[in-house]
């Protein structure tokens, strides 16, 4: 007579279940479950039941939390950290993407670990690869500053893992450490030569970046509908500078009639495009300071070539600091300038050798009219006390 097979309880949905070694043809149990529609199955290597319901048990816990399976941890690359800080950079609207052709977001911090970390899984990413990361990129004469800018993208990209459940853990990323804070400013006469020595259309870009430090990226895109010329003024709204806060720019007398005359020979939008906004002019603008004797062209041993000296920036450096030095109020200063914090505010308001020789022949200036003060004194007969001063006969 046949036994019959002894019924068994239905298992609840959700609860996944143990896998007997005989099963699998081993002396361990396994777990499986089910996780986003797919299949998990996992040797507990461990010959104890009690180990495979606890480690169940674990795996059912992470899956509530959105945490993936360790086997699908496993499979993780770099490529698919990758895709969510872009997701995420697109969802937050960050300035600092860039339009590709084909539609699609770029990151420009992304271009040197594309390069290194190119189809690697994970788990392969280690501290001392990113510490090998970082030493490729010093060899081919990259600065620490543009260094980190990619550690700290990388960074990104594995917090956002952890957060999204997909990683427990993340290698350690220490930045380097980088230069002060660029020093370059542009005086007036170098501001004219260098005029001068750009191509005829570049020449008011240059103008109102001196004139009023607005950021490349706002020039670039300015449109004629920002621009109130009989009011003297360039109101950027929010949305369109780089903290989303609007701020309204003063114009001086020589910047409005350079935008009125741009503004009788063009009918596009944008005040600087032909119809779009205005592109890249790096080679025209390291020429022309290279002709002013502003920068250089420099070659490593690797045949590499570098360029040092002015850059636009620059403008925006010394607008904020002629802004002070002519009597604006910082507060004001940095409203023009958008500035949001004091500190980064002082990086831009540049002390020159200038400024330091004015401070020692006012400080002269002082000390010679005190001095005058107690030869007057002395000849007249007065004391001084306090504020006030006497007669040396009335103190007698």
């Amino acid at each position: 007579m046949v036994k019959k097979a002894e019924k068994r309880e239905p298992r609840a949905r959700g609860t996944g279940c143990i896998i007997e070694p005989e099963k699998m043809g081993c002396r361990y149990y396994y777990i499986q479950y089910w996780h986003n529609g797919r299949q998990v199955r996992e040797s507990t290597k461990s010959e104890s039941k009690m180990a495979a319901q606890k480690l169940l048990h674990k795996r059912l816990g992470e899956k509530a939390i959105g945490k993936l399976p360790a086997s699908e941890v496993a499979k993780l690359r770099y490529e698919d950290l990758r895709e969510s800080l872009l997701l995420d950079y697109k969802m937050n609207g960050h300035k600092s993407l860039s339009r590709k052709k084909d539609g699609g977001v770029y990151l420009s911090s992304l271009r040197h670990l594309d390069k290194f970390f190119e189809g690697r899984k994970v788990s392969m990413i280690t501290a001392d690869e990113i510490r090998r990361f970082a030493l490729s990129r010093q060899a081919a004469n990259a600065a620490n500053g543009t260094i980190n800018r990619s550690l700290a993208a990388l960074k990104r990209m594995f917090k956002l893992a952890m957060k999204d459940g997909k990683l427990q853990a993340m290698p350690n990323i220490s930045m380097l450490k980088e230069a002060s804070p660029r020093k370059g400013f542009l005086e007036f006469g170098e501001f004219q030569k260098l005029r001068d020595n750009l191509p005829e259309h570049l020449r008011p870009v240059l103008t109102l970046g001196y004139d009023t430090g607005m950021r490349l990226g706002e020039i670039r895109n300015l449109k004629w509908e920002q621009v109130n010329l009989q009011e003297r003024e360039i109101r950027l709204h929010a949305g369109e500078t780089k903290n989303d806060e609007a701020r309204t720019i003063p114009l001086n007398s020589e910047t409005v009639l350079m935008l009125k005359m741009l503004r009788k020979k063009t009918d596009s939008i944008f005040v600087f495009g032909n119809g779009r906004p205005l592109g890249s002019f790096r080679k025209a603008w390291r020429t022309a300071c290279i002709k002013s004797g502003l920068g250089k062209i420099t070659k490593h041993e690797d045949g590499t070539e570098i360029y040092e000296g002015l850059i636009f920036h620059d403008l925006r450096r010394s607008a904020v600091r002629d802004y002070v030095r002519g009597g604006t109020s910082e507060s004001v200063a940095m409203r023009i300038s958008g500035h949001k914090t004091r500190s980064v505010f002082e990086r831009y308001n540049i002390i020159t050798k200038t400024d330091l020789k004015n401070a020692a022949e006012q400080k002269s200036r002082y000390m010679a009219e005190k001095q005058n003060e107690v030869e007057r004194q002395a000849e007249s007969g007065e004391v001084v006390f306090g504020e006030n001063t006497v007669k040396k006969a009335a103190v007698n």
